[in-house]
């Protein structure tokens, strides 16, 4: 049996998702709550995981 902290962002997806977000898909800069919306919904419908998406990730 192996002990995992009650939360762990390491392991879960969706935390790795986002932090590749920030990181690497958005330009750092000020944004509206508009722009941010609009620039996560964009970054959402252009993700996927194969080889013809404009945002990729792989989980290995």
């Amino acid at each position: 049996m192996i002990f995992l902290p009650p939360y762990s962002p390491e392991l879960n997806r969706i935390e790795l998702l986002w932090h590749k977000m920030k990181h690497e898909w958005m330009a750092f800069k000020a944004r509206t709550t508009k722009i941010l919306e609009a620039d996560v919904g964009k970054i959402l419908d252009g993700f996927g995981f194969g080889s013809g998406s404009d945002c990729r990730m792989t989980f290995c």
